[in-house]
């Protein structure tokens, strides 16, 4: 039995929702720091968590709170931050005066640099980092359904082993897998690497099942992934798999006929018919996407050490119109072979 814990969501959107209310519905405490929009759908129905392999659980109102004010974290042991990278440290700075010494915040978020954000906000605090590898989507006024298959992993350090092995043992508890990793970083950039097909998917405006089954969609993100490998490598980085999809073989793997690659991706991962990418509805609700923090970074890193990242630069100038004109392009593959300059 799980001591039940008081654990607070900092920026509660679809992943942050989702983990807060399998936690609720498990007993324990939950707080999520949202805006009124989802207070009051949860004031009204509760909410409702699905996943791609039949779950369809309901958390009643009085079961999870919803907050609008950072002061409705005050108490909670320990926090999950699920904002938008670019959200990072205008969150932490929202929240640290309700951080109490000692408490445990953890970085479940996109991208590589949130962990060291929060620790500069919040010094008071034991941040942790951690990965989420599956995709969540808002399908309701508060209904988050879980499209994509993987495992939670949190940071493994000797200094805080048993925040992280005491969260990981409520997640699991509530049926979210979750395991510890010592090279989280590596595991961060693993996970990156795999989601530069977020802007693959954003782009072409069709679900992830059916992106992904064409070699031409695959194409792109398989060269947008061998240009940010190199590019991680050239930097002295490491790449790390946290479970089945091995970022290191994904461009080879996403390059294979089709027939090939759904005899080798069955095996890997599960995706929902109707899942898509996060920043695909971030791009169908007119809100700013991370690409800066996805193939930005790549970016970043070809400034750093001097090459160039072309497939990376044109994708990132296609959200970014995407941005600007606030809706997806629907790009066919052929189109975006050529914007992407590979036809």
């Amino acid at each position: 039995m799980i001591h039940p814990l008081r654990i607070g969501v900092a920026g509660a959107g679809s992943i942050g929702a989702y983990l807060g209310a399998r936690l609720a519905a498990d007993g324990h405490g939950v707080i999520l720091l949202g805006r009124q929009r989802l207070a009051d759908a949860v004031a009204e129905q509760g909410v409702r968590v699905t996943d791609l392999n039949g779950l369809d659980e309901q958390v009643q109102p009085d079961s999870i709170r919803v907050v609008t004010e950072p002061a409705g974290l005050d108490g909670c042991d320990i926090i999950f931050v699920t904002t938008k990278s670019h959200d990072t440290q205008a969150m932490a700075e929202s929240i640290a005066p309700h951080v109490t010494d000692g408490a445990t915040v953890v970085s479940f978020q996109n991208g590589v640099r949130n962990p060291d954000t929060l620790r500069k906000a919040l010094p008071q605090a034991q941040v942790l980092a951690g990965m989420v590898p599956y995709n969540v989507v808002w399908a309701g006024p508060a209904h988050f359904h879980q499209g994509t298959s993987g495992s939670l992993v949190l940071e493994q350090r000797e200094d805080a082993e048993h925040l992280a092995q005491t969260i990981a043992d409520a997640c699991n508890a509530a049926g979210l897998p979750a395991g510890l990793n010592p090279r989280i970083q590596a595991v961060q950039w693993g996970k990156l690497v795999i989601n530069l097909n977020n802007a693959t998917n954003a782009l072409s405006g069709i679900p992830l099942q059916q992106q992904l089954a064409d070699r031409d969609y695959r194409r792109v993100t398989a060269a947008a992934q061998r240009e940010a490998l190199a590019m991680i490598r050239g930097a002295g980085l490491a790449v790390r798999s946290s479970g089945k999809l091995l970022p290191t073989l994904m461009p080879t793997v996403l390059d294979c006929p089709d027939w090939l690659f759904r005899l080798v991706a069955g095996g890997m991962v599960k995706i929902d018919p109707q899942a898509r990418s996060s920043m695909w509805e971030d791009l169908n609700r007119g809100r700013k996407t991370e690409i800066d923090y996805l193939n930005g970074e790549i970016l970043r890193l070809a400034e750093q050490i001097g090459r160039p990242a072309p497939v990376n630069t044109a994708i990132c100038r296609l959200i970014q119109q995407a941005e600007a004109d606030r809706a997806p392009p629907n790009l066919t593959a052929t189109a975006l072979l050529q914007k992407t300059g590979l036809s």
